[in-house]
């Protein structure tokens, strides 16, 4: 039991690094620092979280079904 989590942890990893360097290029990294009204206060808004959700996410349903696959 332990061996098939490691095995599916690992596929996961390079499932989700290589999605990631994909999803970069479709969707490029962005910071944009946006200033509130009157107040002057400042702060970044940023894609990086739109990225990574997106890049799991297909990670995810890939390596599941490439688990289910080849089982």
């Amino acid at each position: 039991m332990l061996e098939v989590i490691a095995s599916f942890i690992l596929i996961l990893l390079i499932y989700f690094l290589g999605s990631l360097a994909l999803i970069q290029q479709i969707i490029k990294p962005s910071k944009f620092l946006v200033v509130e009204g009157a107040l002057g206060r400042k702060h970044w808004v940023t894609n990086y979280s739109k990225i990574i959700l997106l890049s799991f996410l297909i990670s995810l349903v890939t390596t599941t079904l490439a688990y289910f696959l080849f089982l």
